[in-house]
């Protein structure tokens, strides 16, 4: 076995949360006249958002279970801080799905349901929860910092997060305050050690990725609460709204995006000004997509894996290395037989048990072989599916799509392609495929659908998949019939 970092990751180390006393996540007074959130519509300073969620607190009752569906960026972060100071444990589902939300609702005590807007409500929510309807306003008098500041317990439950359920069921993630502030800080100085003069280099955020996830609440919620930083209200989804948010931003704003955005960046050929960094999460990253895109953004793009088990583990700046990173306080033990990769952390309950296969050098990088059950074989022939699916980014004509084994197929089964989008052209496709990887592992079937249903991270259901692979099979069938 291999292993990295040999230090005791299972305790946090003693100064974690020293510095947090002063932060806007504390209601430090060094920040609290500071800028929080900014875009179209009013600038909140911290001092506002404080005053909200102490508004909105007044409202939740002790013990309840908080699930924050809320939309906008500000109505998020003042239910996350309302529900930090009155001790609730905050559900963050993997997505707005009924069936989704009604299994975790039914799985907790007492929840409480809260939306920044009336049009958000489900009725059928009040068999399960209490709603509430919460919309934030900027309050214009003064208080005194000392009235807002206030002291958490570092590690007591706070937040209980979702996988994606890309591999199967969306599983429960839960974490404490603390981890989740060690969490930021870790990124924090992977990007001041990357920056070159040891600075913060970013001084603004632009998100593109929900709060409700891992990454977004690591990078767009904890991150700002820790180092002070005002992210943009808006979520740019589309490459002429990105252009439009960076343009609302200074110099030295940092894009928290995912491999979708910037492929359709791309795509569109849109430069991007005021950018200092984007950072990707998610999945995997292509090396040509990171390089096309640091030409638009003028700009390094950084990759970071990590999980929902673990949060940010190791990044990379993807045009330029194929290998990771750790994190400080991250240690990782590789070759476990069958069962993948231990990992510790001081920001995530340890150790850890990731199903990716990696491999190590003696400068403490790794690679990542695979994953376990991502691992495929196909004709005596094995290749990592997510790995085969990279491919597909520069597919022409492909707008977006999937290489899916179906999970009835055995040991002769072949590869299908699932996509959205015009019509693929099935010789110039396996012409272009074919070139590219081994022929056992082309797809022997095409489906074209409406849509792939896509989470807001581009993540893809696996129950989705099969879903789309039945009703194909289904109306096959049927045709075949007639």
């Amino acid at each position: 076995m291999a292993c990295l970092a040999q230090k005791d990751m299972t305790k946090p180390t003693p100064d974690a949360t020293a510095s947090l006393q002063a932060s806007p996540l504390l209601g430090g007074a060094a920040h609290l006249d500071s800028l929080a959130l900014t875009g179209a519509g009013p600038r909140w300073t911290w001092r506002q958002v404080h005053l909200a969620a102490i508004a909105l607190a007044g409202r939740l009752d002790e013990g309840e279970t908080v699930c924050n569906l809320c939309n906008s960026r500000v109505g998020f972060l003042v239910t996350w801080l309302a529900a930090l100071r009155c001790g609730c444990l905050q559900l963050l589902p993997p997505s707005g799905g009924n069936a989704d939300l009604t299994v975790i609702l039914q799985s907790c005590s007492r929840p409480a349901i809260v939306v920044d807007g009336e049009q958000f409500l489900q009725p059928h929510w009040a068999q399960y929860a209490r709603c509430l309807v919460n919309v934030p306003e900027a309050a214009l008098h003064s208080t005194s910092g000392d009235t807002l500041s206030w002291q958490p317990d570092w590690d007591v439950p706070i937040a209980r997060l979702y996988t994606s359920g890309s591999t199967g069921v969306p599983e429960p993630q839960t974490r404490t305050l603390g981890q989740l502030a060690r969490g930021a800080q870790h990124v924090a100085a992977r990007l001041q050690a990357e920056s070159g003069n040891g600075r913060m280099p970013v001084s603004g955020i632009v998100c593109s990725v929900p709060p409700q996830h891992m990454f977004g609440l690591e990078l767009s919620v904890m991150f700002p609460l820790v180092h002070g930083v005002p992210v943009l209200e808006s979520r740019p989804l589309l490459p002429a709204d990105v252009v439009s948010a960076f343009e609302q931003m200074g110099e030295g704003t940092a894009w928290i995006t995912t491999p979708l955005h910037l492929q359709a960046l791309v795509r569109a050929g849109a430069k991007v000004p005021n950018c200092k960094v984007a950072v990707s999460s998610t999945m995997a990253l292509d090396a040509s997509i990171a390089r096309h895109s640091e030409v638009l953004i003028d700009a390094p793009v950084f990759e970071i894996y990590g999980s929902t088990e673990t949060g940010a583990i190791a990044m990379r700046q993807t045009a330029k290395y194929t290998s990771w990173q750790p994190l400080a306080d991250v240690r990782i033990e590789a070759g476990i037989p069958g069962v993948g990769t231990k990992v510790w952390g001081s920001h995530f309950p340890s150790p850890q048990i990731l199903t990716d296969q990696i491999e190590t050098d003696e400068h403490g990088r790794f690679e990542l072989l695979g994953r376990h059950g991502d691992m495929i074989k196909i004709g005596g022939r094995r290749a990592s599916l997510a790995g085969l699916n990279l491919l597909l980014s520069g597919l022409p004509g492909l707008e977006d799509g999937v290489l899916y084994l179906p999970a009835q197929a055995g040991a002769a089964g072949r590869l299908v392609l699932i996509h959205a989008g015009a019509a693929l052209d099935p010789v110039l496709t396996e012409q272009w495929l074919r070139a590219r990887m081994d022929p056992v592992f082309l797809p022997r079937t095409i489906i074209r659908t409406s849509s792939l249903g896509r989470t807001d991270t581009g993540k893809l259901s696996k129950v989705m998949l099969d879903s789309i692979y039945a009703d194909w099979q289904a109306k096959r069938g049927f045709d075949e019939s007639a």
